[in-house]
């Protein structure tokens, strides 16, 4: 980060790749004056990063608010909750989905944790969450941790409603470890790109580049930074601060391959979620009468 503010120069950084990178990079961004444009990050306290830094992806706070909301709204009343706190995002989403599942009247019943992304025994845990009685455990652990929890739970026939409030379930290693026990878990995900002819546009240029379908996570977020940033730099007069004001300029007339892009004064936008299952070994748009 810092060689491209001082050494490269560069007008503006499509980055980071995760809210603990871009978090670390804001305070150099800022004191530069460099625009930062995260397609990724989606911790809630990237908000607060400084008036340098935008992101094309949603906040975890409408995430973790729609995961909340969706357990309440089936009848969920008793929540237990498991966290990767290595993973600030995580500990963010977590924090979120309490305060909002409180606020309607749930009930907390649950918190645990572990401590690394590396822990692959949940028996513990597990035990701990039976005493509770739960009747749904929201999970913020990446694939690999999702798939041994469902498997171990259905070993000591801990059946429980599963809501992972962020799209590390979209992952094949999900169902390729834990099989049918993963079935009907419930998970959010940004809403998909609106199917304009732009979008098309895009899915053949990249298929044409790298042969292979363009169905990469926040693609279409990636390409708005930076088509975002490159009009910014055009409409301003070559200073760092104009390119700041010219982005929140430029987001009010650009159309979003990805969604609504105008940023608010915190750098967010706010976008359409859309909630997700598995089934039948698949990932499917979850419809409330299945």
């Amino acid at each position: 980060m810092q060689k491209f503010v001082s050494i490269d120069e560069v007008d503006f950084i499509v980055g980071g790749t995760c809210s603990s990178t871009t978090l670390a990079a804001a305070p150099i961004a800022n004191q530069n004056k460099t625009v930062m444009i995260s397609a990724v990050s989606s911790a809630p306290s990237i908000s607060e990063a400084g008036e340098y830094v935008f992101r094309t992806s949603i906040s975890d706070v409408l995430r973790s608010e729609v995961g909340a909301k969706l357990a309440f709204d089936l009848g969920k009343r008793r929540m237990a909750v498991f966290t990767d706190i290595s993973n600030d995002a995580f500990v963010e989403l977590a924090k979120g989905a309490k305060e909002y599942f409180a606020g309607v009247g749930g009930e907390i019943v649950a918190e645990e944790e572990v401590l690394t992304n590396s822990e692959t025994d949940f028996q513990t845990v597990l035990s701990k969450i039976r005493e509770a009685n739960p009747d749904f455990l929201m999970l913020l652990l990446g694939p690999t941790q999702i798939g041994l929890f469902a498997k171990q739970a259905r070993e000591m026939d801990l059946n429980i409603q599963l809501i992972v409030p962020l799209e590390t379930a979209e992952d094949k290693q999900v169902i390729e470890i834990a099989g049918d026990t993963v079935e009907g878990l419930l998970y959010i995900m940004p809403g998909n790109p609106p199917e304009t002819p732009r979008y098309q546009e895009l899915k053949n240029k990249y298929k044409e580049k790298y042969t292979e379908e363009a169905d990469l996570p926040y693609l279409t977020e990636a390409y708005d930074a930076a088509m975002l940033g490159v009009k910014a730099v055009l409409a301003s007069d070559g200073s760092r601060e104009d390119i700041c004001d010219k982005l929140f300029e430029v987001s009010k007339t650009y159309e979003g391959i990805s969604g609504n892009i105008e940023f608010d004064e915190n750098g967010d936008v706010v976008k359409e979620t859309l909630i997700k299952t598995i089934q039948n070994g698949e990932f499917v748009v979850y419809t409330p009468n299945e």
